[in-house]
């Protein structure tokens, strides 16, 4: 064979490897949300745990128990798919960074969230 088809099977070879490896991977969700109220804090976690969780989660949001302090929102949703139920937290400061979530009760398929 000629050095330049070693060449084009290396570089089919890389390509492909690559293209395969990133198929199923989400891009990563932007942390950063605009500053505003606690309406805009609860639509950010709210996109932000429809971004992390496998398509067809519902994802509520728990307006009763989201609160507002002075440095940040505590935002609650509920989750729900086919087979289970849980619920998910999410701190969102005043200005606009998701700074913590938690997912309890709620497994995603191959990976698991009862420990965050």
């Amino acid at each position: 064979m000629k050095p330049i088809s070693y060449l084009v099977i290396l570089l089919f070879t890389l390509l492909s490897t690559g293209l395969l490896s990133a198929c199923g991977q989400k891009e990563p969700y932007n942390l950063q949300g605009r500053p505003g109220d606690i309406g805009d804090a609860m639509e950010h976690c709210r996109a932000f745990m429809k971004h992390l969780l496998p398509d067809g989660t519902r994802v509520y949001i728990d307006s009763a128990s989201s609160r507002e302090t002075v440095e940040h929102f505590d935002i609650f949703l509920d989750l729900q798919d086919k087979t289970q139920d849980g619920y998910a937290q999410c701190r969102v400061n005043k200005r606009g960074l998701i700074s913590y979530h938690a997912i309890r009760e709620f497994r995603q398929k191959g990976r698991s969230f009862s420990n965050n």
